[in-house]
């Protein structure tokens, strides 16, 4: 039998084994909802009687219900809190006979708060079932990240995502295809890439939420876990946004026009309690400097816009209706531009992104809760390099033009059908959640690549890859996924979880079962303490990039003598799928913390992610699979390649990571972090490749591994008290880690030495900002001016790595020190 099996058998058990429990007494029901009448889940209800020392607390379930036993009539004290609400305080409430309620709670808006009324969810809750990091929208605005315009740059705030040189995001190690990433609760990854490319902005978030190890198998197609946007909604009364509307100026290697980040937010009502609007702009024209390049070469710039408009409804009190519009634009020239990559180097990419989704929220009483959902995504990329000459590979550095010229589109519509059951009672509470989602997909391709030289440490030609005709295709593919979950909360200090996901590939024509469990539990009466921990087994989506490539083009390969002629005639290099079966990539997660509590609003955190990845795909050369590593574009070979597509990547991750956080009235808060990790794998990846070629026979370090990363970052208010200081801020972000490693090669490619053996210098940020909030004729504003990288720490992005070279191990691409300011308008004061 085999061993999904027997999981299922055994949940089944768990879900069904049990003693009924009953209680006697007056019952005091009702539910929580927001301004808007949504309801809010996870909401902490408390009662205590007016004249007594006991109390009782519930959560509100997804329907925003809750329920109390309580022992006789009287007159109560009724209050809710809920992290991003205005916490509700001792509503008095009487009641002879049972009887429901509803209590309204407000959602916090970034206004400079100056009281505390930002209740925060309690990292020691049994709730908190899932291995969890979450950024608040105040915090994407209010911390000094770099580039802090982008919502892709803000996520770098959590312990376990970090960015390498080339804009990647890696979460507890993975690569950026590995995380399924999700716009208010629909897949926004590109089908083509499976990264996230999608523009939002900032002031438009609400939350960022990574879950990764266990997590709802609601989620799936993303082995290293899930990371969850969601955007703010309006309400009756108008808000109105705007930052940098004003152009700037950089002050980096002398005063220069700077890059230019205007966003503007509007939300309010469309229909007074009943329909609501919020819709997000952001723009950019960029210029920024690319250090280690002869003056005048050494810019890249472009512009982009986004635009999101979201919706809400209330068809009925109990059906409720979202809808999501999304506009991408966005033309970036001197693409790649790098120390080692000049501007005749680099190619001119135009993205598109259009996204619409509609949400049918139905509550059908007794807690019966259903969600009906579509959504309709289209990508587009199109990519030219500066010229037609072949781009030329060489030990000092690289010129010529970039040898790829592309026309990328992409589609997905995806429906889904979310349902939250009525609770039952047995050995304790059972919430079970079920749905089904299905996508469908379809690939467009056109590609026209030239070709690519390489020579060698006197300059000689080593070899010469050109490329066929051009190749125009089309591929499409069919998911589907099916899941079920038990939340059973057996007391008050203990919780189980227990689920289980079916996905099915059309292309692959294979079925994945991925089961998941895990546990929640408060050792001591105090509640300050928490232990939790779980088992899960994730799967990876198949990206439409790995189904075209047998329809690319072919390269031939020409391998050169010292004297300047051809060793042989060209060697072909194709691509297949092969016949072998394939199953769709799995992942082992184990994890394992503690939360405790150590004073009021002082938490402290310690939690273990183990991940063992198999199955990943990579494209073998099925003729020569031993052959050492290398590190051109296509490994060089003296005879031709047929890479197939496998499933032997293996990656495994682990790490340690320990946290302290504090929030404080209002909005200011600090965090401190460290991570002790690794990342390694069997295969050679390339950030800029989509899919490995090569696979070792042994583990060697990922290009993003950072084994030490201590990360902290503090928003706080100077004295009050002090007309000088009255209404400043302080916002400070400290960013220290380890190098990446990278490889030595010789002048063919081939690498020398163990794989990923070196590592660039320690790379630390230190990023400090101060903010002035006032009023002016009636309106409020916060001015800020910062310097990003205030200790001038070098931070290189390129190296040369070729043994033999005049700059062989010379780092580039210093980083340097540089100033920004921000202006942003809140709209009237008082509102």
């Amino acid at each position: 039998m085999s061993r999904e099996a027997v999981f299922l058998r055994l949940f089944v058990l768990f879900a069904l084994t049990g003693i009924p429990l009953y209680a006697a007494g007056i019952t005091l029901s009702g539910r929580v909802v927001d301004e808007n009448d949504a309801p809010v889940r996870a909401a902490r209800v408390t009662v205590h009687p007016v004249s007594g020392s006991w109390s009782q607390e519930a959560r509100t379930d997804p329907a925003g219900a809750f329920a109390f036993m309580l022992p006789e009539p009287g007159d109560f004290l009724v209050g809710v809190e809920r992290e991003g609400y205005y916490a509700l305080k001792d509503r008095a409430v009487q009641f002879e006979t049972a009887q429901e309620i509803t209590l309204v709670i407000n959602s916090v808006r970034e206004v400079f708060q100056s009281e505390n009324v930002n209740a925060e969810t309690s990292p020691v809750d049994v709730d908190q079932s899932q291995n969890q990091e979450h950024l608040t929208g105040t915090e994407v605005n209010d911390m000094p990240y770099k580039n802090s315009h982008t919502l892709r740059n803000s996520m770098e705030l959590m312990p376990g995502i970090v960015e390498d040189a080339g804009g990647a995001l890696h979460v507890n190690g993975s690569s950026e295809n590995q995380v399924l990433y999700v716009l208010n609760g629909f897949d926004i990854t590109n089908p083509v890439s499976g990264q996230f490319q999608t523009l939002l902005a900032v002031e438009g978030i609400r939350s960022l939420d990574l879950s990764s190890g266990r997590y709802s198998p609601e989620f799936g197609k993303g082995s290293a876990g899930v990371l969850a946007i969601n955007t703010e909604n309006g309400t009756d009364a108008f808000h109105f946004t705007a930052t940098n509307f004003v152009p700037g100026l950089s002050f980096q290697q002398g005063l220069r026009a700077g890059s230019w980040y205007p966003r503007f937010g509007v939300s309010g009502p469309i229909v007074k309690g009943h329909a609501w609007f919020s819709d997000t702009f952001d723009s950019e024209y960029s210029e920024s400097l690319v250090t280690g390049l002869p003056r005048g070469q050494d810019t890249r710039g472009g512009w982009a816009g986004s635009n999101l408009l979201h919706i809400q409804v209330n068809l009925t009190p109990s059906n409720i209706l979202y809808a999501d519009f999304l506009v991408n634009v966005a033309n970036e020239g001197r693409v790649g531009l790098a120390p080692l990559e000049p501007v005749p180097t680099t190619s001119n990419v135009h993205t598109r992104e259009f996204f619409g989704s509609v949400k049918d929220q139905q509550y059908f009483g007794h807690g019966l809760l259903v969600e009906f959902g579509y959504a309709h995504n289209e990508f587009s990329n199109a990519q030219s390099p500066q010229g037609p000459n072949l781009y030329v590979i060489s030990t000092t550095g690289n010129s010529g033009n970039y040898f790829l010229s592309s026309t990328q589109t992409a589609a997905r519509d995806q429906g889904l059908i979310h349902a939250y059951l009525p609770k039952f009672r047995l050995a304790g509470s059972h919430q079970l959640e079920v749905g089904v989602d299905a996508d469908r997909l379809r690939y467009n391709g056109d590609f026209r690549r030239t070709g690519y030289e390489v020579l060698g440490l006197s300059g000689q030609l080593l070899s010469e890859t050109l490329f066929a005709a051009p190749a125009s295709f089309r591929v499409g593919d069919i998911e589907m996924s099916s899941y079920l979950l038990d939340t059973w909360r057996v007391s008050k200090q203990l919780q189980f979880t227990a689920g289980i996901r079916q996905d099915w590939d059309q292309r692959i024509n294979t079925a994945a079962w991925s089961p998941r469990a895990g546990f929640s539990w408060s050792p001591f009466a105090s509640g300050h303490t928490r232990i939790s921990g779980g088992y899960s087994l994730t799967h990876d989506a198949v990206t439409m990039d790995m189904l075209g490539r047998p329809l690319d083009q072919t390269a031939f390969t020409t391998q050169y003598n010292s004297n300047g002629t051809p060793a042989g005639p060209p060697g072909p290099t194709t691509f297949t799928i092969g016949n072998a079966p394939l199953v769709l990539p799995r992942a082992t997660n184990w994890t394992i913390g503690v939360d405790h509590q150590l004073f009021a609003r002082v938490f402290l955190t310690a939690k273990y992610l183990r991940r063992r990845g198999t199955d990943e795909f990579a494209f073998i050369n099925t003729l020569d699979p031993g052959a050492p590593p290398s590190l051109l574009p296509l490994p060089g070979a003296d005879a031709a390649g047929v890479y197939q597509l496998t499933n032997l990547r293996r990656d495994d991750y682990d790490s340690v990571q320990f946290s302290a956080r504090q929030k404080f009235s209002g909005q200011y808060e600090w965090m401190v972090s460290y991570t002790r990790s690794r990342a390694l794998s069997n295969a050679v990846l390339d950030p800029d490749a989509a899919q490995p070629l090569q696979v070792l026979p042994n583990l060697v370090p990922m290009p993003w591994d950072a084994p030490n990363r201590l990360l902290a970052f503090t928003y706080f208010p100077l004295p009050q008290h002090n007309r000088i200081t009255k209404n400043w801020a302080v916002s400070v972000l400290a960013d220290m880690r380890t190098g990446f490693p990278f490889s030595v090669r010789d002048q063919t490619g081939i690498v020398i030495g163990a794989f990923d053996s070196i590592r660039y210098p320690l790379d630390f940020d230190l990023n400090i900002a101060i903010e002035r909030m006032i009023i002016l004729r009636g309106y409020r504003f916060a001015l800020r001016g910062g310097v990003d990288n205030a200790t001038n720490q070098a931070n290189p992005t390129a190296v040369n790595n070729v043994m033999g070279a005049p700059q062989f191990l010379q780092f580039l691409g210093d980083e340097g020190r540089h100033y920004v300011v921000r202006i942003r308008f809140f709209g009237r004061a008082g509102k």
